[in-house]
């Protein structure tokens, strides 16, 4: 049950976990500056850039001697060969590199030949001016790195940065819409968390723990209503007979749930009876009839096509008459977008006033669920939902949407084919299903 929703929320707070541990070492100062002073800029030092390096370069490489013996010969008026303006030349070029390298280091000036501002290049010392100020910030950077290191090893505890779980944030968004889970509702959920989370400081070793408990309380936060209440707890309060509607698609399991709520109120020492109102299906009828002969309680039906309105209305007064504590009132399945069906239901809503409406949804539906139980709350009203084929459903966004999405408490949920495979919705447990 809900693996898809547990893998990709285990997932997550794993990938946390992992990533926390694997950066947290290298915030120590041991590994990058054992045995010596955390580096700083000090007077008469300065870095030595990469850039500068290969500029000064031509200091190494000095061989005067051929010009000197070049002007000795001059002097002393030798024969010299035709080739020394070669080396003369090469001698020129060698000896004013370094020369052109103190000048910029005293400020560029304007070369022979003007070129346009956008082809000339920038002289070296620029760049490098620029190195200088990089390796200062990294070394500031560093310097803050270790002095926070350092704070959170002596208070045993460390922070979470939204840098260094962002990211992951955005995975366990993408894993909760795989589950099912509604677009709006992972949004909410990850900018809750994040929330929560980023600032926090956390005993070394307990982030995993940390979040995950802070997951438990968005996620429990999200499906627990103060709305919710229980059935039997709302029937003993109400004057008799207690006219309870209840409607839902096709498929869903709505005929079922009757038949299980009807036992549970039975179990309760309270009397039913059953109106079978979905007049559109045949079957409907004879499955209600069925489970009434099972139960032992008396089904109101009528003729195929027959006014639902009508045959909810005969049953209301058959229990008034009989002393029947409680009325479930069947209604037909169909679409939130079939106009006569949200007619139909308008109409029975305004004449037989009950006193409940409940709507059933089968867990694996999805978001189509909770898009159809708002569409019913918007058009009459809903007071509780009861969420079935919960112990068959692989994914769990459901459970977690529908709340929020609609502003109507999950009630109880069905958890197999027996009648009393039905309990009431607990929050906690359903989260602590997922989280498990």
């Amino acid at each position: 049950m809900f693996d898809l929703l547990k893998r990709s929320i285990s997932g997550f707070v794993g990938k946390i976990t992992g990533r926390k541990e694997k950066e947290e070492p290298a915030k120590g100062p041991e590994p990058v500056f054992e045995g010596r002073e955390a580096p700083e800029i000090k007077e008469g030092r300065k870095p030595a850039p990469v850039i500068l390096e290969k500029a000064e370069k031509p200091k190494s490489v000095e061989k005067p001697e051929p010009a000197v013996a070049a002007e000795k010969q001059k002097h002393e008026k030798k024969p010299v060969a035709r080739e020394v303006p070669k080396p003369t030349a090469v001698v020129e070029t060698k000896k004013t590199a370094p020369e052109k390298v103190e000048k910029a280091r005293e400020g560029p000036k304007p070369p022979v030949v003007e070129k346009p501002p956008e082809q000339r290049r920038k002289p070296d010392l620029e760049v490098g001016q620029v190195a200088v100020k990089e390796t200062e910030k990294l070394e500031k950077k560093v310097r803050k790195g270790i002095f926070e290191a350092v704070r959170e090893t002596v208070s045993g505890t460390a922070e979470i940065r939204e840098g260094e779980i962002g990211e992951l944030l955005e995975e366990l968004e993408l894993g909760l819409l795989e589950s099912d889970v509604a677009l709006e509702v992972a949004d909410s959920i990850k900018e809750e968390l994040k929330r929560r989370v980023v600032g926090a400081k956390v005993p070394k070793g307990k982030t995993a723990e940390f979040i995950r408990e802070q997951l438990r309380g968005v996620l429990v936060s999200l499906v627990k209503s103060p709305k919710a209440f229980s059935i039997i707890e709302r029937v003993r309060g109400l004057p008799k007979p207690v006219k309870m509607m209840v409607l839902g698609p096709n498929g869903a399991g709505k005929t079922t749930t009757i038949a299980k709520i009807t036992k549970m109120l039975q179990d309760a020492g309270f009397t039913v009876a059953i109106a079978a109102a979905d007049t559109f299906r045949a079957a409907a009828a004879e499955q209600l009839i069925h489970h009434g002969d099972k139960l032992g309680v008396k089904v109101i039906s009528g003729a195929y096509g027959s006014d639902p309105t009508a045959l909810a209305f005969d049953a209301v007064e058959y229990a008034k008459a009989h002393k029947i504590d409680v009325v479930l009132i069947d209604t037909a399945g169909r679409q939130d977008t079939n106009i006569n069906l949200i007619n139909q239901l308008r109409k029975m809503n305004r004449v037989i006033a009950p006193d409940m409406k409940i709507y059933v949804g089968e867990s694996i539906a999805g978001n189509a669920i909770a898009e159809q139980a708002r569409a019913f709350n918007k058009e009459i009203g809903l007071d509780g939902v009861v969420l079935t084929k919960l112990d068959c459903d692989p994914k769990g966004g459901t459970v977690v949407s529908i709340t929020k999405m609609t502003g109507v408490p999950i009630i109880y949920v069905g958890t197999g084919q027996g009648y009393s495979d039905i309990e009431m919705f607990d929050a906690e447990k359903i989260i602590g299903e997922i989280l498990s």
